[in-house]
């Protein structure tokens, strides 16, 4: 186990590219995060910006062709995952590395119970018997607050609720005891009444079991609620990171500051939310210099011509934007940008 102040896992300029059509979709170009032992991470960005393609990255899902593996490295336990052997893989994935799908009904098997899916995993990578294995997913069932689990252990995902279902990949995640857990966007499909059930228990399971959360989601409400850093991204790249009560308080990147004052505010109903003009660029032809220049209201002409590298602000935060860089990004008005 690595120390508290040692990244348990790190990116290091990932880059994972699509052949398409097209051309080639550079849909993670160049991501730098880590994660550390015991606390959560939270991925925040648009549609379309690489946050799941990153995880299925770290997992090792993305089909080649037509992915790319275009570089970088994924350093976990001093090994970058990226030299393994599908083998080596699937020996990690689900056990010391799970993930939590963003679609429940879509990612368990309608045809095999909840009990046998859970089962699968502590059977292939602990060796337990049929019987041992039915045991503990009555065990994880309980654990993540399904009531009668020794009835719903036999059931069909089919016959379970949204929110019921969602338990059951979380309890199938963490049934192999993992060092890290990737969740991607386990709440996009649960009313808010579930939603915030879910939120309450991953924080409860992390404080159990000591896992690593890296938790992807568009929603910076759901942001506060869990993690301990974020990391925003935006056309396949971080462009700020840092810790999440000083990206709350003091959001630097224009595009970071956007997403901000796109919430709305309960409190302060006379404030009017503003919207960042346009859409993340496709990833077949990002513009040159920052990716996030059309639609940023402080760009100029080093904007267009030189990409940003992401530059320390404060101790542990970083930000990716030539306005922070040159002390011009105190006041970020999107209203004089016009609609690209």
């Amino acid at each position: 186990m690595s120390s508290s102040s040692e990244p348990l896992l790190r990116l290091e300029n990932l880059r994972t590219h699509f052949k398409m059509e097209g051309g080639i979709a550079k849909a993670v170009d160049g991501v730098n995060y880590s994660i550390f032992p015991k606390k959560t991470l939270a991925v925040v960005g648009e549609s379309g910006c690489g946050k799941s393609v990153t995880a299925m990255s770290i997992m090792g899902l993305i089909p080649c062709p037509p992915g790319i593996k275009a570089g970088g490295k994924i350093w976990y336990r001093d090994q970058d995952l990226r030299t393994y052997s599908d083998d080596q893989l699937r020996k990690i994935r689900g056990n010391e590395i799970a993930m939590i799908f963003q679609e429940p009904m879509t990612s368990l098997n309608p045809v095999y119970t909840v009990g046998d899916q859970i089962g699968e995993a502590v059977r292939l990578h602990q060796g337990m018997s049929r019987k041992d294995a039915h045991d503990k997913a009555i065990e994880m069932l309980a654990k993540v607050g399904i009531p009668s689990p020794e009835k719903r252990v036999d059931e069909y995902p089919h016959q379970m609720s949204g929110g019921m279902r969602q338990r059951v990949m979380i309890a199938m995640a963490l049934s192999c005891d993992p060092e890290v857990l990737i969740a991607d966007e386990p709440t996009t499909a649960l009313d808010v009444t579930i939603q915030a059930q879910i939120l309450d228990l991953m924080t409860e399971l992390q404080d159990t079991t000591g896992a690593s959360i890296l938790f992807i989601t568009h929603d910076l409400g759901v942001v506060a609620e869990v993690s301990d850093h974020v990391a925003v991204m935006y056309a396949g790249k971080v462009v700020e990171y840092a810790d999440a009560k000083t990206l709350y308080e003091s959001p630097q990147h224009p595009y970071t500051v956007g997403l901000f004052r796109s919430i709305p505010d309960l409190y302060v109903r006379q404030k009017q939310l503003q919207t960042i003009p346009g859409v993340v660029p496709s990833p077949l032809d990002f513009p040159s210099g920052c990716r996030f220049r059309n639609r940023c209201p402080l760009a100029d002409g080093r904007c267009g011509q030189e990409e940003p590298l992401l530059r320390n602000v404060g101790e542990g935060h970083t930000v990716a934007c030539h306005a922070v860089e040159e002390g011009r990004a105190a006041d970020v008005d999107f209203s004089t940008v016009s609609e690209v």
